[in-house]
């Protein structure tokens, strides 16, 4: 009996180890963290820098665990932030690009098992054969990615556009996930006070014209096995949502609508938002509304975001936490995990 005691002691011990070792590998998994490649930044200063005003910030994989360091995080998603691969248009050149980039990522992922992962980048989704191509190489040739990256807009074209169909199909066959970036807004004038970077304000309401889009066009809806993550906890989407969703009671909107108010409200809520640059109690609490805390991932914006910002927001974060456990780094971590691991090759 005093063996059998003993071995359970350190059987239990074992036990906890595990778990708390399994929970750390996943323990706030940054999925809104951005890889600068030297290539892509080659390739970006020759087209004439961010068109969207920001200065583009120096980026190293060291300078990424620094940052993961800061926040505690055990693993990156990494993916490409705007303008991205159609900052070269839609040749030959950006495709070459773009497999260039996924290569690299591919192979800091490898190098780095249990710390990183990718979201693939893609080419202008004007470029459609050229996406299905690359979409194809990510699922079905190299297999490491997480899921893609896309973003807002592609010139003139909100994603639910019908051009981006066949992109869509193909999405919903491999069952991806889909990590969407805001990108540049065509506005008049372009820069408000004639020189704010378009992240600051444009960013969010950028995100929020495209995840109504994706909705109300009915691209939600057909893709049920498509997972979509909305960046900065879905810019004004939370606020705006049921004002949408309220509209298509009005039989002049709801009849061009390809979903009802009840449909456009529950995909509203499918979405998974997360907290990059977005750590106020104005915001989370917006997440508690909007959708279900499982539904919530961490996020930080580097190296867009500098260091002492990202330590102001993290601080933020944790003091609504203490208040609001349903968004606790446990429950986000979990969320992370549970999501990531679905859709790993």
């Amino acid at each position: 009996m005093k063996l059998y005691n003993i071995l359970c002691f350190f059987f239990c011990r074992y036990a906890a180890a595990q778990h708390v070792q399994q929970e750390s590998s996943w323990y706030l998994t940054d999925t809104h963290i951005h890889a600068i490649p030297p290539i892509y930044a080659a390739a970006l200063q020759n087209a004439g820098g961010d068109p969207s005003g920001f200065p583009t910030p120096n980026w190293t994989v060291q300078g990424t665990f620094g940052s993961l360091k800061t926040t505690g995080s055990a693993k990156a998603v990494l993916s490409i932030s705007a303008p991205g691969i159609p900052v070269l248009g839609r040749g030959e050149s950006a495709r070459e690009l773009c497999r260039k980039t996924n290569i690299y990522l591919a192979e800091l992922a490898d190098k780095h098992p249990h710390r990183l992962d990718f979201f693939g980048a893609l080419p202008d989704w004007r470029d459609v054969n050229g996406t299905l191509h690359e979409i194809d190489f990510l699922y079905s040739t190299q297999k490491t990615a997480v899921g893609v990256g896309i973003y807002t807009a592609y010139g003139d074209h909100l994603p639910g556009d019908p051009l981006f169909e066949p992109i869509w199909d193909r999405l919903e066959e491999y069952g991806a996930l889909v990590f969407m970036h805001p990108g540049t807004m065509k506005v008049d004038p372009f820069f408000i006070g004639g020189f704010l970077p378009q992240p600051i304000v444009d960013y969010p309401q950028q995100t929020t014209r495209a995840a109504v889009d994706l909705v109300i066009s009915g691209v939600r809806s057909r893709t049920p096995s498509v997972d979509l993550i909305l960046s900065h906890a879905g810019g004004t989407l939370p606020f705006l949502s049921q004002r949408v969703a309220g509209s298509l009671v009005i039989p002049e909107i709801s009849s061009k609508s390809r979903v009802t108010a009840i449909e456009a409200e529950a995909q509203f809520r499918r979405y998974y938002y997360d907290t990059a640059l977005s750590g106020s109690g104005t915001q989370l609490n917006g997440l508690l509304e909007a959708t279900d805390p499982s539904h919530v991932l961490f996020g930080t914006d580097y190296p867009y975001a500098p260091a002492a910002s990202i330590e102001v927001q993290f601080k933020e974060y944790l003091a609504f936490a203490e208040k609001h456990p349903q968004l606790s780094p446990k429950v986000l971590s979990r969320n992370a995990e549970a999501l990531i691991s679905k859709h790993r090759p």
